[in-house]
């Protein structure tokens, strides 16, 4: 049954945990682009109107809606490089949840259901961003740039808007 704890739960989950699986996400995106010298690399963090930037990160008023990095060319056009910046949201989302499942473990931090469901978040980002696939608007999932890379060699990319632009897509 679902109770008034349960609807806490969702809120907190909706407004806070996604929210920051996203961002992690996201800053394995940005982390690998600014290691290999990335032109313009940028983070936005939700949708909507902006509210404010802080250095190369923007916040959108629906903080907590979707996510995105982008960046316009690698100092060195590598391969391996181009991997390593699309395979970055995900080692940074496991990484991010095999470090609180083992501080759960060894009782650094105290396990509740705001822990479980942020390594499950965490694993569920992965799961799905690993499958080599188009998302409805086109564009590749990060498994699908990483596949396309390693069997082709050739860059899927795909920008939501141009920094700046008052495109807000949601």
């Amino acid at each position: 049954m679902f109770g008034l704890f349960d609807f806490i739960s969702l809120i907190l989950s909706v407004f806070i945990i996604l929210p920051i699986v996203s961002i992690i996400h996201e800053t394995g995106h940005l982390f690998f682009a600014y290691l290999f010298k990335a032109k313009n690399h940028k983070l936005e963090i939700g949708c909507g109107k902006p509210l404010f930037e802080v250095g190369r990160i923007r916040i959108r008023r629906f903080y907590f809606w979707y996510s995105w990095c982008q960046f316009e060319q690698l100092k060195r056009n590598s391969r391996i490089h181009y991997i390593l910046v699309y395979a970055g949201p995900m080692i940074f989302n496991i990484v991010a949840a095999f470090l609180v499942n083992g501080l759960v473990y060894l009782k650094v931090l105290e396990e509740s259901k705001f822990w479980n469901q942020f390594i499950y978040y965490s694993i569920f980002f992965v799961i799905f961003d690993i499958l080599p696939m188009r998302y409805p608007d086109g564009q590749p999932s990060n498994g699908l740039v990483i596949y396309e890379m390693i069997r082709y060699g050739k860059k899927a990319t795909f920008q939501k808007e141009k920094w700046g632009r008052t495109n807000y897509y949601c």
